[in-house]
């Protein structure tokens, strides 16, 4: 069924394997398409849809029970177990924390702890890389999306009828998540052919009854939000410049981002881009909303740096904003 489904996708996508020709791709999504199409080359189940190799949910800190016997079989989970607990320890200890205060960091908004035992990320389709607190459970990119879920509602940036634009949408787990909350909104998704393709089948098993359009059938539409976590922050800028100065970014009523503040500090050049939150234009509207994005913000990554690995946090943190564009935008 799930190969049967990406066969549809690619049937009505034309430029489906023409990703890896486009002018000005950074290193990272080269990588990342390349890597894409040798997995599509072969089978593919609804897990390695979300985690393969490539990008994935982030991993969780050991845990034994019987949901994770459940779901990943009771040899399989006692060897994960073992094996992050004698080989991984220290760095378990960094992600669990990082995994408590990004839930504490929901639960202090409203409706966090609502919007957190509503939504346990093991029922969703394909995922398996889950951590068991409180009754539901999560996974570090899970607890992303809640949040944005959550700062969507109470900012009141979407309401139904309403045509929401998301850039990089991955496996469509935000999508899924904004659809729950807001049945009737229309949702294009722009992103990498097959990041598409996983929404697409995502998002068919978690709605089956939901209509999608293909990308070959895709038409112009005029939003009312416009998102995008991360990934414009990865960009080389005249990609970057081309999503901002577009319409569909210029005529959205709201804009939502979070990306880097630097994308590439001198010490740490982390993507081939030279990026920073100037070049982002926040002053086209009003902003009413900016903060740092808090999730992850405590995170410690085991990773090289000038010569020497350690555990460290990340070389750049994130700004978070929203800007209301109703009145600046124009023809």
């Amino acid at each position: 069924m799930i190969k049967e489904k990406i066969d549809v996708f690619i049937q009505n996508s034309s430029s489906f394997y023409k990703d890896d020709e486009l002018d000005n791709i950074d290193n990272k999504h080269k990588d990342v398409v390349k890597k894409a199409y040798k997995q599509f080359s072969e089978d593919i189940d609804l897990n390695s849809l979300k985690n393969w190799a490539g990008q994935s949910d982030m991993t969780v800190p050991p845990q034994l029970s019987l949901l994770q016997f459940k779901n990943r079989g009771v040899f399989r989970a006692i060897v994960i177990y073992f094996a992050k607990l004698i080989l991984r320890r220290e760095e378990s200890r960094f992600i669990k924390s990082t995994l408590l205060d990004d839930i504490e960091i929901i639960k202090s908004k409203k409706n966090g702890s609502t919007l957190l035992s509503e939504n346990p990320v093991h029922l969703t389709p394909g995922s398996n890389l889950f951590y068991q607190h409180e009754g539901t459970t999560i996974n570090a990119r899970w607890l992303r999306y809640v949040y944005i879920l959550q700062q969507i509602k109470s900012n009141n940036l979407l309401s139904d009828n309403q045509i929401w634009i998301d850039v990089g949408s991955y496996y469509g787990g935000l999508a899924g998540l904004v659809k729950k909350y807001f049945p009737e909104v229309r949702i294009v998704l722009v992103d990498f052919h097959h990041q598409l393709c996983r929404s697409y089948v995502y998002l068919s098993e978690l709605y089956p009854d939901a209509q999608h359009i293909f990308p070959n059938y895709v038409e112009q539409y005029k939003d009312d939000l416009f998102t995008n976590s991360f990934s414009f922050g990865e960009m080389r800028k005249e990609v970057f410049n081309s999503y901002v100065d577009s319409p569909l970014y210029r005529q959205a009523k709201n804009v939502y981002l979070i990306n880097r503040f630097v994308s590439a500090p001198f010490f740490e050049p982390t993507y081939d881009t030279d990026l920073n939150i100037l070049d982002y234009k926040l002053d086209r509207g009003k902003a009413t909303y900016f903060d740092i994005f808090p999730m992850h913000y405590y995170m410690l990554l085991n990773r090289k740096v000038l010569g020497r690995k350690e555990f460290r946090n990340v070389s750049s943190p994130y700004f978070e904003v929203i800007i209301n564009q109703e009145k600046d935008y124009e023809q």
